[in-house]
């Protein structure tokens, strides 16, 4: 199987389990199953009951696997796979062509035998988001430079000619191929004065809208609504302000649905004068 694990923690360091690293993994629990809390109601002569709520778990992944002994792997795998430490595991088939990663934090670090020909390891994450994110993002740009520059051709010495210009759209189809909704992270730059940025998903009309920001040329709105790390964060030169308290009190942190989506950006004064790029990564419920 063309199966490879790279682990990388907060610091930048990282261990890759993989036939070409030698350090190859036997078995991973927990990339299908999710594991899913039901609350449930009954009344008098009722017959089974009423589900009232649900949430999905954070989970846990076990991993286990071997290598021919080397003092060198072993520190790495004890240097990399840190308590306490937040890292990413990312999990690539390229049979398959799946390229996912989770974020996670260590429940047991490595279990290393000793034996001195073949050592087997074992160590537990914890996965806070337990659905696997693509690796790649998608990316949607409202605003972009179009090309008018053409090789081979004639350009004119005496009149004004392009080399881009400047596409204006504000209204997008994002299509979302992943397996469930998932939340996304958009940039909006100011170009020059803009008052009351505001998306909307234009077909339930959920708005994220800013009625008494005003952001001066050079400022960004950057807005997150994924799970677990929703925030609006205003971008200034050399500070980061906490948006929050700007957006209106009917804003929701809405999500994109699995398939296509209509986002609207738009600004009670000077529209075009802002920068827009939305990015998300398509979640799958296993693989």
């Amino acid at each position: 199987m063309a199966i490879k694990v790279i682990y990388t923690n907060t610091y930048g360091d990282s261990v890759e389990f993989s036939a070409n690293s030698g350090i190859r993994i036997t078995s991973i629990d927990g990339l299908t199953s999710n594991e899913i809390n039901l609350s449930e109601s009954t009344v008098n002569n009722q017959v089974g009951s009423s589900i009232t709520g649900k949430s999905v778990q954070a989970k846990d992944l076990t991993i286990e696997g071997r290598y021919r002994y080397k003092p060198s792997i072993r520190k790495t795998l004890l240097a990399v796979i840190l308590p306490g430490v937040t890292a990413t595991l990312r999990y690539i088939d390229d049979l398959a062509k799946i390229d996912v990663y989770w974020v996670v934090i260590p429940k047991q670090t490595p279990v290393i035998s000793i034996n001195p020909v073949w050592q087997n390891f074992q160590f537990v994450v914890r996965a806070p988001f337990p659905y696997p994110r693509s690796h790649i993002s998608n990316v949607t740009y409202f605003n972009y430079l179009k090309s008018k520059f053409r090789f081979k051709q004639a350009y004119s010495s005496t009149q004004k000619w392009k080399i881009s210009e400047r596409t204006y759209q504000p209204l997008q189809k994002i299509k979302n191929k992943g397996s469930l909704e998932t939340g996304f992270l958009v940039r909006m730059t100011a170009t020059a004065e803009v008052k009351g940025p505001k998306i909307v998903k234009v077909d339930t009309q959920e708005a994220i809208e800013f009625p008494n920001l005003t952001l001066q040329s050079g400022e960004t709105l950057e807005i997150n609504t994924h799970d677990n790390e929703k925030y609006c964060h205003l971008i200034k030169e050399d500070s980061i302000v906490n948006a929050f308290p700007d957006m209106s009190y009917e804003s929701t942190f809405f999500k994109l649905n699995k398939g296509d989506n209509v986002i609207r950006y738009s600004s009670e004064t000077n529209e075009k004068s802002l920068e827009v790029v939305l990015t998300f990564d398509e979640v799958m419920a296993g693989i």
